[in-house]
């Protein structure tokens, strides 16, 4: 009867432990990530907030949202783009594939005239988060609209927590 419980006993505590192993090695992925992104769905450049509201096993739904503001150029005096996008991710550990789906706007003034666009923006990309938080991100970003459409490429660095 001892030998029978000791044996239980030993074989339990193998499993938890073993658990336990397994829990340490497994990167929970940060859910909040700011970067700058030149290119992408901003134009040539955006600051911008990710934020991870859905998790699986190996796939993610994101939130993003950035701002860009631009220089005044010619008769545009001001000139604003925010980018929002949705994106899927997969992978697990540090790599991750994306795709992603937007809309940027764009609202540029001047001393005579008011103009709001709206493009649709779609990413196929990759993601890089390290174990300090190191976040880096390259994809290509089709930009379409109803007069013009465009294949852009955005390079992001930041840091996620």
């Amino acid at each position: 009867m001892k030998t029978t419980l000791i044996s239980i006993l030993l074989s339990v505590s193998c499993l938890v432990f073993g658990q336990d192993e397994k829990s340490k090695n497994e990167q929970k992925i940060r859910k909040n990530a700011f970067y700058f992104e030149l290119g992408g769905n901003g134009g040539l450049y955006s600051i911008n907030y990710d934020r991870i509201v859905l998790s699986g096993e190996k796939s993610y739904l994101s939130l993003r949202g950035g701002f860009a503001k631009y220089p005044e150029v010619g008769f545009i005096e001001n000139s604003f783009v925010f980018p929002f996008e949705t994106n899927f991710i997969f992978g697990k550990h540090n790599n991750f594939f994306e795709f992603g789906v937007g809309q940027s706007i764009v609202i540029q003034s001047g001393s005579h005239f008011n103009d709001f666009d709206s493009y649709l923006t779609l990413r196929l990309g990759y993601r890089y988060i390290s174990e300090t938080g190191l976040t880096v991100r390259f994809g290509f970003v089709p930009i379409l609209n109803d007069y013009d459409s465009m294949i852009w490429i955005g390079l992001g660095i930041g840091y996620a927590f």
